[in-house]
């Protein structure tokens, strides 16, 4: 843990005085994760015959907390968060999560696609690698390596490096390909960006008075504990409850004969033992003493760990081999988000469509940080209702797609079902989800 705090220090360092760094808006932790990389035993210490700077013991620790950290950061997601009501919400964020599922069920289908068609065919590419795509686009670093135990025990451990891979290349095409985008789409004079109208006086704009925000923002005195472990205690809690809620549901399945669950990692569920947590705390009146920003810092913390150690250790060899693999998926994850931005996206976002797109065009390609860059990108003074109607999506689709439940699942479901089955599903959900987000009535 010490060598990691100083890993991310010298990260953020480099990042200040590196200029290129901060316009791809490449994190501290993703660059601090390349620095462990290349001062470890596969690059420093192939070079000098030694482990490097870091020997091989503390290196095997580092593969494990990617997984445990993953835990941290999906439980800590509900917490400290006051919600509205389901109606409202919804009016707010369907546009944006209906055009989130498309994207996500798409990657899959198209994953499944290219395995079938070309990587298993040619290049030996196992099966379980059809859910890849989705897993590294629109789940980033994270999900990979929350997914790990699972790969490992398909003993396909070696598409965990391929993951890794792929999303640190979607991080850095969704802002370089992104970029390209909002600066096509402002000197487009057939679409048309907000940035590019004049600024009315007193112009403003809503999206049905619903807001997301902290339980308070000024949390009350507690004698005894200091709010920040108050925190760490209800994330612990949120945890602990997850286990057992996945626990009772793997005996209900397996007594119903199936073993599905049994592959199923514990952090999308965390998601669910967080939610109650909140709520139980709303429910007794505690919402004032839970700090969000405390939830927050403690969640970053255990982000930045997962990173630099998922990165620091993914395989350069498995990489190496997989090239093949990494440049289709590459290829047709990139087109696909493009091309369903500039094709579909007006239907699915009617008013001020590109600015509510690239939005989603840039959780699909990374991370939702992505998503908010590039949303400022083409709307810097937030005159659209994107920045909020985008928050709001991630509280539906966050627990199911781009790292939740049904992301967790597709590794387990394609070793049940079998690839081509899983393909076609993912086709037929692509398809009713495009059909439910280009026609459904807006307000």
């Amino acid at each position: 843990m010490v060598i990691l705090g100083v890993m991310l220090l010298v990260a953020w360092v480099i990042r200040a005085h590196v200029p290129f760094l901060r316009a791809l808006f490449i994190p501290a932790s993703v660059i601090a994760g390349f620095l462990v990389l290349l001062l470890g035993p596969q690059v420093l210490g192939e070079v000098t015959g030694t482990d490097g700077l870091f020997p091989e013991s503390v290196v095997e620790i580092w593969r494990v907390i990617p997984g445990l950290m993953i835990n941290v950061v999906f439980g800590a997601i509900m917490i400290g968060k006051t919600l509205p009501k389901p109606a409202q919400l919804w009016r707010a964020a369907a546009p944006h999560a209906l055009f989130g599922a498309f994207l996500s069920f798409g990657q899959f289908a198209l994953g499944g696609l290219a395995v079938l068609l070309i990587l298993g065919p040619f290049f030996d590419v196992p099966a379980k690698a059809g859910a890849l795509l989705e897993m590294s686009f629109a789940g980033g670093h994270g999900t990979i390596a929350g997914m790990g135990q699972v790969f490992d025990d398909q003993g396909v451990g070696e598409l965990v490096d391929v993951g890794l891979g792929l999303a640190t290349i979607s991080m850095v095409t969704g802002v370089v390909v992104g970029s390209a985008l909002v600066r096509w789409a402002v000197r487009n004079p057939r679409i048309t960006v907000k940035r590019n109208e004049p600024l009315q006086p007193e112009e403003r704009y809503d999206v049905d008075d619903v807001h997301v925000v902290p339980a308070d923002r000024k949390p009350a005195a507690d004698n005894g504990i200091h709010p920040t472990t108050v925190a760490f205690a209800l994330i612990g809690t949120a945890i602990l409850l997850s286990v057992g809620i996945l626990w009772a549901a793997r005996a209900v399945v397996s007594a119903l004969g199936s073993d599905i669950l049994d592959k199923m990692p514990l952090f999308p569920v965390a998601v669910i033992g967080g939610f109650i947590v909140q709520w139980l705390v709303g429910r007794t009146g505690q919402a004032h003493r839970v700090d969000k920003r405390a939830v927050e810092g403690i969640s970053s913390v255990a982000l930045d760990i997962l990173l630099v150690c998922a990165i620091g250790t993914m395989s350069l060899a498995t990489i190496g081999s997989n090239v093949p693999a990494m440049i289709v998926f590459t290829v047709v994850g990139v087109g696909w988000s493009v091309v369903c931005l500039l094709t579909v996206g007006r239907r699915f976002h009617r008013d001020d469509w590109f600015e509510h797109s690239i939005a989603d065009f840039g959780q699909s390609q990374g991370n939702v940080a992505t998503g908010f860059v590039l949303a400022d990108m083409v709307d810097p003074q937030r005159r659209t209702a994107t920045a909020d109607a985008y928050g709001y999506k991630q509280l539906p689709y966050e627990p199911f797609l781009g790292g939740g439940l049904l992301t967790a699942l597709a590794v387990p479901i394609i070793v049940e079902i079998g690839l081509p089955w899983f393909t076609v599903v993912s086709v037929l959900a692509t398809v009713a989800f495009g059909f439910w987000g280009m026609l459904r009535r807006q307000p």
